[in-house]
């Protein structure tokens, strides 16, 4: 009994001392890791292997090999370089596919993980580095809302216990939806006006979005600051598949006369406030 507890405290106290080695700071743990909207499966942060929101230690690098990590936002994708700085070839090797892996945290939260869900080849993995050669490897990024986030990329055959390269990344706002809207003026066959609001996914990907990112459709008289009451809708986008397009019919009804202006307002590139994405004026006679 006395030797299981005292194999126990060693353990913890050798755990304590390398989180202290690689000096990282690790946010509490809840059922789920969720920031501006986003949410994760907790053992996300844990699996493959355990991830913090830190720069890393200093006792890394031990292949010789150098890193360098990029964001580039015309692709809108993550790149690690990896090179050999020394005048001789360095080899090195992974038992498994899984070579990179690119965490990107806000808040102190983890909000994506290129390994998260994923599995790879259980075959070894070679890669040999001649004097002055590199090589980078991209990944994709998710939309994201605008902001600032904390990227960090691991290189496994280098070590899992910190990222080898770190730095603060600009996400800048873009709409993946493309928005139109339209008068339908009363027919035989629908005698109530109405608004023909059209969204499409732009995008390469399929857009997936919380409940908190969507869309309004708001009506005002032509000219005026407040817009009219119980007139239009507010809705949540959830998921657009890549080059899908949805269409969305609201009623016009009890309206007086007159020239009105309806504004379809964003909230899916901006945290926080909504932006008009689409506009269009309409005659009630």
């Amino acid at each position: 009994m006395f030797k299981r507890i005292f194999t126990a405290i060693i353990v913890a106290c050798m755990l304590m001392a390398l989180s202290g080695a690689v000096a990282i700071a690790a946010p509490s743990d809840g059922a789920s890791v969720q920031t501006g909207g986003w949410q994760l499966p907790w053992y996300s942060r844990w699996q493959p292997f355990p991830v913090w929101p830190g720069w890393g230690g200093s006792i890394y690098p031990r292949t010789g090999l150098g890193y360098h990590l990029a964001y580039v936002p015309e692709s809108n994708e993550l790149v690690l370089y990896v090179y050999n700085p020394t005048n001789k070839p360095i080899t090195v090797s992974q038992p498994s596919a899984f070579m990179v892996d690119f965490v990107l945290w806000q808040n102190g939260q983890m909000v994506w993980r290129t390994s998260a869900n994923k599995s790879y080849a259980q075959v070894v993995t070679e890669e040999t580095f001649n004097p002055g050669e590199g090589k980078a490897y991209r990944e994709s990024l998710p939309w994201l809302p605008a902001g600032t986030y904390f990227a960090q990329a691991y290189y496994l055959p280098e070590s899992k216990w910190a990222p080898v390269a770190s730095s603060y990344i600009w996400v800048q706002a873009y709409e993946p939806l493309r928005y139109s809207v339209e008068y339908l003026a009363p027919t035989w066959a629908n005698p109530n006006p109405r608004l023909k609001v059209t969204i499409k996914n732009v995008s390469d990907n399929d857009i997936t979005l919380p409940y908190q990112y969507g869309y309004q459709v708001l009506v005002k008289r032509a000219g005026a600051k407040e817009y009219l009451p119980n007139v239009g809708m507010s809705q949540s986008v959830g998921t657009i598949e890549k080059g899908a397009t949805r269409y969305v019919f609201v009623n016009l009804r009890n309206l007086t006369p007159g020239t009105y202006q309806v504004d379809v307002r964003s909230n899916v590139a901006h945290q926080g406030w909504y932006s008009v994405v689409a506009q269009a004026w309409f005659r009630v006679w």
